[in-house]
């Protein structure tokens, strides 16, 4: 009576045939995630060009010594921020796809438009042709018979100057690009509201 052994067979380690696939797909949506995020920042950087062009034209309204136009520059940049975020959103297309999005892109063109503007305001103050009573008032602070010996070189009229322009850094650079940011959020924010296919 023969007696047959049979081995047990090995199991075969096989490895599922989805993983290559899983890599690819993650490969694709972070290539995808890229293409977007870089399609935001230029977005963003095309309407914050736009909405510094339109601060840039209050800021020059604001310069005619007429009263009643004074009463219209601060709406004018209410509507400038809004618009500027909104606009955002627009040029981003179809990766703005929810509030939060249109928020982000709109977001960082206000910020950048904040930041065009300071650089402008920064301008106009050194000319002497913008904020030349807050350099004045700077200047009287600061009188040179009051000042250390090493800066007895500085007369009355740099020291208005200087005021002037670092005076625009923080109210238009760095307060001004903050409401910006802020008000322009809110503007890609509501675009997605307007638009039913965007949300």
């Amino acid at each position: 009576m023969a007696v047959t052994t049979q081995r047990p067979q090995q199991a075969q380690l096989v490895q599922p045939a989805s993983q290559p696939t899983r890599r690819l797909k993650t490969t694709k949506v972070k290539k995808v995630q890229k293409r977007n995020g870089s399609s935001l920042i230029a977005s963003s950087l095309k309407a914050s060009l736009v909405g510094g062009v339109g601060m840039f034209i209050l800021i020059l309204i604001s310069l005619i010594p007429f009263q009643f136009l004074a009463f219209l520059v601060i709406p004018g940049f209410l509507v400038v921020w809004l618009s500027t975020g909104m606009l955002a959103a627009i040029f981003a297309g179809d990766n703005v796809n929810n509030s939060q999005q249109g928020g982000k892109v709109g977001w960082m063109a206000g910020f950048w438009s904040g930041i065009y503007t300071g650089l402008i305001a920064m301008i106009l103050a050194a000319t002497g042709i913008f904020m030349v009573n807050f350099g004045q008032g700077v200047a009287t602070q600061f009188p040179p018979d009051q000042l250390p010996p090493f800066l007895t070189v500085l007369t009355p009229e740099i020291i208005a100057s200087v005021g002037r322009v670092f005076g625009a850094l923080i109210i238009f650079g760095v307060v001004g690009s903050l409401v910006s940011g802020l008000f322009s959020s809110i503007g890609g924010m509501i675009y997605p509201k307007l638009v039913p296919s965007a949300e």
